[in-house]
């Protein structure tokens, strides 16, 4: 049976959400750092898909929605070469379970992709191509920031997903 909230209450219980850092996670300080100076809840833990997700209560949404970070565009297109079977395998899983998924881009533009502003041989045709593919294929968002405004993107993408969901009459959380 789903729950309705009032509006009170979806306020009150935004504001206990905490977000899930996963444990794998090793450059995220500037993340760390500003969910600890705006006093934003997180907790690190292991996440079988991505790296952050969020909880409400005792109720954990990483099998719903998680944010994939990734450093530079040069990151993402190795993982595009290199490490394509793994990172595929990555988003089938999250798929498959029915997980949605941001794909958040550091330093990174779709004009940096069109004027080769990264290191990688892969040229940006086949990049540009491999990430509009996998949106449509794989369901996901992705957002392309600066890596100062990481923080405040990760926040706010969890924080209005949980609204949305909160707001559609959640199971009890």
């Amino acid at each position: 049976m789903k729950r309705h909230y009032t509006d009170a209450e979806i306020r009150d219980k935004l504001k206990t959400m905490t977000i899930i850092c996963d444990t794998r996670e090793q450059q995220n300080g500037h993340i760390v750092g500003y969910f600890d100076s705006n006093r934003i809840p997180h907790i690190s833990r292991k996440l079988s898909v991505g790296d952050y997700s969020l909880m409400l209560d005792d109720c954990d949404f990483s099998d719903e929605v998680v944010i994939e970070k990734k450093n530079s565009i040069d990151e993402i297109a190795g993982n595009f070469t290199v490490d394509r079977q793994r990172f595929e395998n990555e988003f089938l899983r999250a798929k498959a379970a029915g997980v949605k998924v941001f794909l958040l881009i550091e330093d990174a533009s779709y004009s940096d992709i069109e004027s080769h502003n990264y290191r990688s041989k892969l040229q940006p045709k086949a990049l540009l191509g491999s990430l509009l593919s996998w949106q449509v294929k794989f369901n996901i968002t992705i957002v392309f920031c600066k890596q100062f405004e990481s923080g405040n993107i990760i926040y706010g993408i969890l924080y209005y997903w949980l609204k949305s969901y909160l707001e559609g009459g959640a199971r009890n959380v």
